[in-house]
């Protein structure tokens, strides 16, 4: 699939809870900055938002900037892995779609 020619998202802000371990910001940046290679415009810019919404539940919320079009995806699960491996498939998707 052809794309903008970035190969990653050059700015990738995470934000976490107190909650949420350190380690998930780096876990966040590796998933979401690739998805640059799939956007079909420049995608400078996303935001990932990781919040604990329960005792046993993280809920991830990512807005990519596909040059001004927000793409928008959340998921929720029992670890921060899955809940942003969700995201980053729904994304990748939704990109994909954006080709048509």
């Amino acid at each position: 699939m052809k794309h903008a020619g970035a190969a990653e998202i050059g700015n990738v802000a995470v934000e976490l809870d107190d909650q949420i371990a350190a380690r998930a910001r780096r876990y966040a940046h590796d998933r979401i900055a690739p998805l640059a290679r799939y956007a079909p415009e420049p995608t400078d810019f996303a935001h990932v938002r990781l919040t604990a919404v329960g005792p046993r539940t993280i809920a991830v919320h990512v807005n990519l900037d596909v040059n001004g079009t927000p793409v928008v995806a959340k998921a929720e699960a029992a670890t921060f892995e899955e809940a942003l491996d969700a995201v980053r498939d729904q994304l990748h998707g939704r990109l994909l779609r954006m080709h048509n």
